[in-house]
């Protein structure tokens, strides 16, 4: 797995219209490799053992060699009309995802005006039980802008159920550990690339009703998910699903020049089920 994450990152440093953000990526790379030679994973995972009973099988060891590499890149090219597209990710040491104490979600769910305009009451009722349970293999590569991939931990269970967190809101994926990270290459871990595969009514059911601007003492704040925050505060768009259906075209418009070997025809599929679901 190790081999493919340094294979994806040097292909984008390669590709002509892509800018990596981060100065120091090669050194990241070359700095994880270097600390190979001391990781003990065996240890590591004893530990996990010890903290959650989750017994981790010695082929799943490799995810731990993914250290803390991370990748921030974003593109421009000459297309008219085209959006600011992004991606990348800072990923977390896996036997520190299943067993260290998680609290990446407290700016997201512990404010009164987030579930003051949360329409999922069923998650404000277990969130405190649940989001404990649940911590990060991935943050965004590209500042703090809410987006993580997740496993659920529960105490004596593996493999662990993925989840992706955006800011506030969670969605379970149907897929595992290794599906999830190869998903995430092959769709070169552009922003919001994992709503191409969360189940579409339930994206409409979460945020389809999600007005994330709160208006408070004539000031505007965004609560919860919101893709393109110029374009909820001009009006263009008034809710977070509107946000996912215009990233998901903007990925659509952009990537035949950016990355012409990803096939589209699944994104396209995926994104006109959306857009049929909101226009109902």
């Amino acid at each position: 797995m190790l081999e493919k994450f340094e294979d994806f990152i040097t292909d984008l440093k390669n590709n002509s219209f892509v800018i990596i953000r981060e100065d120091n990526v090669e050194d990241n790379v070359e700095d994880n490799r270097e600390l190979l030679k001391y990781r003990d994973a065996e240890g590591n995972f004893e530990e996990v053992y010890e903290e959650m009973k989750i017994k981790v099988p010695e082929k799943d060891w490799e995810y731990e060699d993914l250290g803390a590499l991370s990748l921030d890149w974003d593109a421009v090219t000459d297309q008219s009309d085209e959006a600011y597209l992004w991606g990348g990710f800072q990923l977390h040491n896996f036997s520190s995802a299943l067993s260290s104490p998680s609290d990446f979600w407290e700016p997201y769910n512990e404010g009164r005006r987030f579930w003051e305009n949360n329409p999922q009451p069923e998650a404000e009722a277990i969130w405190k039980d649940f989001l404990p349970k649940l911590n990060y293999i991935n943050g965004s590569g590209h500042g703090s802008d809410g987006t993580f991939g997740c496993i659920l931990r529960e105490e004596g269970v593996y493999p662990c159920p993925m989840y992706f967190y955006d800011s506030g809101i969670w969605f379970e994926l149907n897929m595992t550990l290794e599906e999830y990270y190869n998903t995430m290459l092959q769709c070169k871990a552009v922003y919001y690339w994992q709503y191409f595969y969360i189940d579409t009514e339930e994206i409409v059911k979460k945020l389809g009703n999600f007005k994330p601007v709160f208006i408070e003492h004539g000031g505007q704040y965004l609560e919860g998910p919101h893709a393109f925050d110029d374009k909820l505060r001009d009006g263009t768009i008034s809710t977070s699903v509107e946000g996912v259906l215009l990233q998901m075209k903007n990925i659509i418009k952009r990537f035949p020049k950016l990355f012409p070997d990803v096939d589209l025809a699944y994104f396209k599929e995926r994104c006109a089920a959306l857009e049929k679901a909101l226009n109902k």
